[in-house]
């Protein structure tokens, strides 16, 4: 890469995330989790190499600046990226700005020739958060000639409003949990496989002293639960419009997902207060809180766990007495897990940009096997491509224990997933006191 130019400070890192009711303004899907304007810490380096299956269909001497902006203060995974395109490009320069979710319509507007843009999903999908959204000034990347068979089709779906396929996402982010095996094994107990198992864990290690759920207020109580809640949703064709509409029946359909996280709450097997100590983002501090080792279960998304390996160091507590962990689906089906993933963010082309020939060119480098893997394990999230290896996440591949699976494809809007994270936030608060009450607020709340 043979220039880059970081604005870390462009814009306000007030926005953090915010989940709230559909209709409200900081609707949000889990993808948002940590905190957007946050460094990246940087990632061990690779040696770039250009993909051997990519045949350039530009002159390999092309002389421009690709201009890119993008969520992450420092994307070493997006750098190495650049660099394997320079070996074919040596004479492309880039620039990369620092700027925010919440505020990238702004962002385009006082940066109109910006070519490549980082978007999340409210950015193409949500016309009614204008301070976000976006999605009427970015190309329709399928009518560009990119090559996109590598990349899953759900997220591909997901990726894709009205038609036209507005970003191209660059990894999965599932839901789950952390587990601290070690502890569990010190403690005479096995990582549990389905709900009874886990239920039965949970008070024992409660009986032990331990708090065995942990996250922030704002992320663990909602993330616990998405899994089987967009599960029952995909299940039944019927049930999203009425939920939409406010029947009954969906509420009731909806019950037992609330049933569960009510037991776990009754159980005392979290903590609203001791959830609140921890950073909004449910990252940088509630990680290092795990890492003191007396965390059973961190609940959390692959965005989040991507940056456990790089803080291991940082912990005086772990580093001093290192145990094993691992990401896992929480075991809450009654013979095993409800697993759910969604794209994370994706890259946009600007439709009004100065380069665009170039930018396309940059998008069918990346959206190659080796640099979507690259990207993903720089990060250290799955990859969006089916047969990537994904070594971080043995626990959420190939399982055998799944008793229902949705990969998000657009079909059930982010505001669902917002309304259904403020209605659990809002139960593990204390805001409603039974399954039923948050079942048909749950409802309530997504009325259309």
């Amino acid at each position: 890469m043979r220039l880059k130019r970081f604005t870390a400070a462009l814009l306000s890192a007030a926005c953090l995330l915010s989940l709230s009711a559909c209709g409200n303004t900081a609707a949000s899907s889990a993808a948002s989790a940590p905190a957007e304007e946050a460094a990246e810490p940087a990632a061990t380096a690779e040696t770039p190499t250009a993909s051997a299956d990519f045949v350039p269909s530009l002159p390999t001497d092309t002389a421009a600046t690709l201009e890119i902006a993008g969520f992450m203060g420092n994307y070493e995974a997006l750098d190495q990226v650049m660099n394997a395109f320079n070996e074919i490009y040596p004479n492309v320069t880039f620039t990369y700005d620092h700027n925010s979710i919440h505020m990238l319509s702004d962002y385009m507007t006082n940066n109109a020739g910006v070519d490549i843009i980082m978007t999340a999903d409210q950015n193409i999908n949500r016309p009614d958060l204008p301070e976000d959204y976006v999605g009427d000034r970015c190309l329709d990347l399928s009518q560009e000639g990119i090559n996109l068979s590598a990349i899953n089709a759900d997220a591909l779906a997901a990726c894709t409003t009205d038609g036209k396929l507005l970003r191209i996402p660059v990894a999965m982010n599932p839901c789950g949990i952390v587990v601290n095996e070690t502890l569990l094994k010190n403690e005479g107990l096995s990582v549990p496989t389905n709900y009874d198992e886990f239920m039965t864990v949970l008070a024992a290690l409660k009986e032990k002293g331990y708090t065995p759920i942990q996250g922030s207020e704002q992320h663990v109580y909602g993330e616990l639960m998405i899994d089987m809640a967009m599960d029952t949703l995909c299940a039944d064709d019927t049930l999203l419009p009425a939920l939409q509409a406010g029947d009954e029946r969906a509420a009731d359909a909806m019950l037992p997902v609330f049933e569960k996280l009510g037991a776990i709450l009754d159980g005392g097997y979290t903590d609203y207060e001791l959830n609140s100590t921890f950073g909004s983002d449910n990252y940088d501090s509630t990680i290092m809180a795990f890492f003191e080792g007396d965390m059973p279960f961190y609940v959390c998304t692959a965005e989040c766990f991507s940056g456990m390996k790089k803080r291991e160091s940082k912990s005086e507590a772990y580093s001093a007495a290192p145990f094993d962990y691992e990401f896992l689906y929480a075991p809450l089906g009654e013979n095993g897990v409800y697993a759910y993933t969604e794209p994370w963010y994706g890259f946009s082309i600007n439709k009004d940009c100065d380069e665009k020939e170039l930018a396309v060119e940059f998008l069918r480098f990346m959206t190659c096997t080796d640099q979507i893997e690259k990207m993903a394990s720089i990060k250290g999230m799955p990859a969006v491509n089916d047969g990537a290896a994904d070594e971080r996440y043995p626990g959420i591949k190939n399982i055998a224990n799944v008793e229902a699976s949705y990969a998000a494809d657009g079909s059930i809007p982010g505001t669902v997933w917002g309304a259904f994270a403020a209605v659990c936030k809002d139960y593990g608060a204390g805001v409603y006191t039974t399954p039923e009450e948050a079942a048909k607020a749950f409802a309530e709340a997504c009325k259309a």
